[in-house]
């Protein structure tokens, strides 16, 4: 059975599990070909990783007749199934899919409005619970969404001693230090601010720090709160960063304050397949990785019950921090690539048996 997996974006910060997941489909004997603009990221990646591809761009992607060069692609490859992320994709993909009598699939990562997006796809993807929940609210058929959460590769993140001791040495931190790490993009609704005043309130006599990984336009907002707050000695901005394998392997408990709902939050997903422990809002796709241990759950917004969540943590020895660790990716391991791959496979071939809608 032949894929063909049609993204419009270049970039794309889920991409290395993405293409991982590809590879594990492969190994089940699905052939894959990825649909997708040229340069970029994701080009990169496709080629690291030795994927067959295909580059053409999308021009008027608000009207898919004139996106010719992805039906000519589309044409030539002839999938069994075609497979859509993001919504320009699946716009466009959905429209030459149905011209061309091949099945459509499309993984829905957010909450998009009903708007000319979906209505050509044959099945809708959930990455999460809520965000099928989404799918069913605006109007697509109930019997035509599945869920399939997004994978982690656990091998890639497992943790390297020599790595952790590389960034804790470089940040000046102790093994004696708990580092506490936020990482993402710096907007409001991913609320730093909340991690920052929780914080603020732990007694000045424990042994933490704050690490801080992304960028972003609130930026500067969070580094005033920081200066605000007085803990410009404990807090430490990284910037952007390409791999942030080395953060979570040198940090000790990992935070998600964020109080709008993620689609499903592959940051805490990597977070846990590194073995580390974490505080996660309880919304939104979070909700579905909550239940699996190694995961402290807390309301969007409560500083007060962060601050006890991250005191509590400082209070347990070594030991029970360890294990928590190990809870935490034993809980990710429902999320791995093969998992993962095994749905999408079963999906794929469930697709023959759909009449269009």
């Amino acid at each position: 059975m032949r894929i063909l997996h049609y993204v419009n974006e270049a970039n794309l910060a889920w991409g290395r599990p993405w293409v991982q997941l590809l590879l594990s489909l492969e190994e089940m004997g699905l052939r894959n070909v990825v649909l997708c603009p040229p340069g970029g990221t994701l080009a990169r990646l496709l080629e690291e990783y030795s994927v067959p591809h295909i580059y053409s761009g999308a021009l008027v992607p608000w009207f898919p007749p004139f996106c010719k060069g992805v039906g000519n692609a589309i044409e030539k490859i002839r999938p069994d199934v075609l497979h859509t992320r993001l919504s320009s994709a699946a716009f466009i993909g959905g429209y030459w899919g149905s011209r061309l009598g091949i099945p459509v699939v499309s993984t829905i990562d957010k909450y998009p409005r009903k708007k000319y997006y979906y209505m050509n796809s044959g099945v809708i993807v959930g990455c999460s619970a809520a965000v099928s929940a989404h799918m069913e609210k605006i109007g697509f058929p109930a019997d035509r969404i599945v869920t399939i959460r997004n994978p982690v590769d656990s091998d890639f993140y497992q943790r390297s001693s020599e790595e952790r001791s590389r960034i804790r040495n470089t940040a000046g931190v102790s093994e004696d230090d708990v580092v506490f790490l936020g990482l993402g993009r710096f907007v409001d609704w991913k609320a730093f601010d909340i991690l920052i005043q929780a914080c603020a309130r732990i007694p000045k006599t424990a042994k933490w720090r704050l690490w801080l990984v992304g960028d972003g336009p609130e930026h500067k907002k969070l580094k005033r709160l920081v200066d605000e707050y007085a803990l410009e000695d404990r807090t430490l901005f990284w910037g952007y960063v390409s791999d942030v394998r080395p953060f979570l392997w040198g940090a000790d408990f990992f935070v998600q304050p964020s109080n709008k709902p993620e689609g499903f939050s592959l940051a805490l997903l990597e977070a846990m397949a590194a073995g580390l422990p974490a505080a996660a809002t309880k919304i939104g796709g979070t909700l579905d990785i909550l239940d699996g241990g190694g995961v402290f759950p807390c309301e969007p917004d409560d500083v007060e019950e962060l601050r006890a969540i991250l005191e509590t943590f400082l209070s347990l020895s070594k030991e029970e921090r360890d294990a928590l660790g190990r809870d935490s990716l034993k809980s990710s391991s429902r999320f791995s690539v093969q998992v993962i791959a095994k749905q999408y496979s079963e999906l794929y071939r469930a697709c023959f048996a759909l009449p269009p809608i």
